[in-house]
């Protein structure tokens, strides 16, 4: 095929980006009604649902879209208020999925192509602001979340809506983000997004980025084994997306791979049986045939594109390739048709407006009626397309400034969060400082009243010991002084008995020296008095100095007998242990008794037992 594309005038082809943008959001809010059916419109559930992280089959989007859709007004806006109630405590992602919910069903129901097919009406100004406010809500609140696909599918939603109301800077700017946010976490970006923002950025005449992403799309597209991509839908990108190509190839001056690149979107358009974008490649290559004053053959591919762009309803493609054919028709001299043909356009871009197809049309009204004479409308056509013309190239120059600006808003919203989050950061990481050091004052102070009441224990268990060994101590200086006692008495009755013996005896002068040696003994020696006391101190604590404090005056052999009494002696064991009479004992134990003032019927040994 001799063909010589001509993309200057590439208007007609990028007309599909509004429809684009339309099959895109149907591409990204894919429905899964099977699960959307057991939900319903509970807003409780869904509120559970859309506050997960990520797009799954779970907490799809397009299916609460879907039944939005399908139930009336009160109904949708009753539960996208009690949703909205519901989900206000849980979280970014929930934030993040309902505004774009919300804003999705709007735009369907209220501000939609079929509704307002153009973007600049005055009555879609409320609306299109609260979208708007809406899908920069979603993606604020999508930085929060620090997910990246989350971030990056809430760019691409609000993109699409986004240039549905006619904000292509913003629609670029969105788009260019997710697909770098993608890229750069080295997530698979999809092919019909590259498409889609190939075809933008050829809008706004960003060649260079528009053939990187085309050139993208194309790649992405030779990489998918996914069967579900050969559904029609997709493959209508698939034309797109060499479409596309095709025209970035030509503003480079490589016109063999452009015209691969056609004959490759017409081959798949046939394939999809997809006549009205059949038609739509061969318009553009009627161009190239115009360019080539192959004016006939043009002619008919123009009205191929007119008439199945009319009859699909996308009027403002059929006014474009109705345009193309004026021009046609004017090149041949066939001035009438070229006309009507003209205001044909003129008229149908009433009924779906699109300024840069208008302005096309005012320049071919005037070349054709400056071809017919006719001076007065060919200069009133004329100053119109000059008005228009550098309305929409001012709108094209400041474009990037506004991507630039809108970009700007983007980082310096992007900045605020990260230092919210830093600032948060530093607040959880006094906080966990302060509760850190709270815990270490806590188990020290633990440590310390564990450590006391291990010592009040250990004191304790001390104190038990300590009066345990005393009472064993007790018990066995009460039995050694029993002992004692018992062995003194035992000691004096052997002496009384020798003595007695020896009495009975014929007394020799070894006898009478050994009588004379035992009248000289101290039955009860100092020392044998002294380990007495000890041992009895410890048997009767205090008991001597008891006697002392009260009795001040009272003799030695006085505490002696109160001691022997305490203990209880017959006359005759107190006689034995303390070496005197009985009588002697009976005396003693007088004085003791007027010493300590005891009446006559007391007993001594009863007086003393409780000392």
């Amino acid at each position: 095929m001799d063909t010589f594309p001509y993309f200057a005038c590439k208007m007609k082809t990028i007309s599909a980006v509004g429809i684009a943008g339309l099959l895109l959001l149907s591409l990204i809010f894919t429905p899964s009604s099977g699960f959307a059916q057991k939900l319903g419109l509970e807003p409780d559930k869904w509120a559970i649902e859309l506050a997960k992280g990520g797009l799954t089959e779970e907490n799809s989007m397009g299916s609460l879209n879907l039944l939005l859709e399908k139930a009336d007004s009160a109904r949708a806006f009753g539960f996208l208020d009690s949703c909205e109630t519901a989900g206000k405590e849980k979280g970014y992602f929930f934030t993040a999925h309902f505004n774009m919910v919300k804003a999705k069903y709007l735009y369907d129901k209220f501000a939609g192509i079929d509704k307002f097919k153009d973007s600049r009406a005055k009555q879609l100004e409320p609306l299109k602001a609260q979208i708007m406010q809406l899908h920069l809500g979603a993606i604020e609140a999508s930085y929060h979340t620090e997910d990246d696909r989350t971030i990056g599918w809430a760019s691409f939603y609000s993109a699409a809506i986004m240039r549905q109301l006619g904000e292509i800077s913003l629609a670029v700017m969105y788009s260019k983000n997710g697909v770098d946010l993608f890229e750069r976490a080295k997530y698979d970006v999809e092919p019909t997004v590259y498409t889609w923002l190939s075809e933008l950025l050829y809008e706004i005449k960003e060649y260079d980025e528009s053939y990187i992403n085309a050139q993208k799309a194309i790649v992405a597209w030779a990489k998918i084994k996914d069967p579900e991509y050969n559904e029609k839908r997709l493959q209508l990108y698939h034309v797109r997306a060499r479409n596309s190509m095709a025209l970035n190839y030509f503003t480079r001056k490589n016109i063999d791979s452009a015209i691969i690149h056609f004959e490759r979107a017409l081959q798949i358009a046939h394939q999809i049986k997809d006549s009205v974008w059949e038609a739509k490649v061969l318009g553009n290559i009627g161009r190239v045939l115009y360019h080539q004053k192959k004016f006939d053959s043009a002619y008919t591919l123009f009205k191929k594109d007119y008439y199945e762009s009319k009859a699909a309803g996308m009027y403002d493609n059929a006014a474009s390739a109705a345009e193309w054919a004026a021009k046609a028709n004017l090149a041949k001299g066939n001035t009438a048709a070229a006309l009507a043909e003209a205001r044909s356009a003129k008229e149908l871009l009433t009924m779906w407006p699109n300024r840069s197809y208008l302005r096309d049309t005012y320049y071919t009204l005037a070349l054709i009626f400056k071809s017919s004479k006719n001076f007065d409308s060919a200069f009133f056509y004329n100053d119109l397309y000059i008005a228009l013309n550098d309305s929409l190239e001012k709108e094209i120059a400041t474009s990037s400034l506004k991507i630039s600006k809108a970009k700007i808003n983007d980082e310096i919203s992007q900045f605020n969060i990260q230092k919210l989050k830093r600032q948060k950061e530093r607040e959880i990481f006094w906080r966990n400082i302060i509760i850190v050091a709270i815990i270490v004052v806590a188990l020290i102070a633990l440590l310390i009243v564990n450590r006391q009441l291990l010592a009040e224990k250990l004191h304790k268990q001390n104190a038990e010991r300590d009066k345990t060994l005393l009472e064993q101590e007790v018990k066995a200086a009460i039995n050694q002084l029993h002992l004692f006692t018992e062995n003194i008495i035992e000691k004096n009755k052997l002496i009384a008995s020798l003595e007695t013996q020896m009495n009975n005896r014929q007394l020799t002068d070894e006898h009478h020296a050994t009588l004379h040696t035992l009248g000289q003994l101290t039955i009860l020696t100092e020392d044998d008095w002294n380990k007495f006391k000890t041992l009895y101190e410890k048997a009767y604590p205090g008991f001597f100095r008891k006697i002392s404090e009260q009795y001040s005056d009272m003799t030695l052999a006085e505490q002696r007998m109160a001691a022997l009494c305490k203990l209880r002696l017959s006359n005759t064991e107190m006689a034995a242990m303390l070496g005197i009479s009985t009588d002697s004992v009976r005396k003693s134990k007088q004085r003791l008794r007027s010493r300590i003032g005891l009446s006559g019927e007391a007993s001594l040994e009863d007086y003393f037992v409780g000392w």
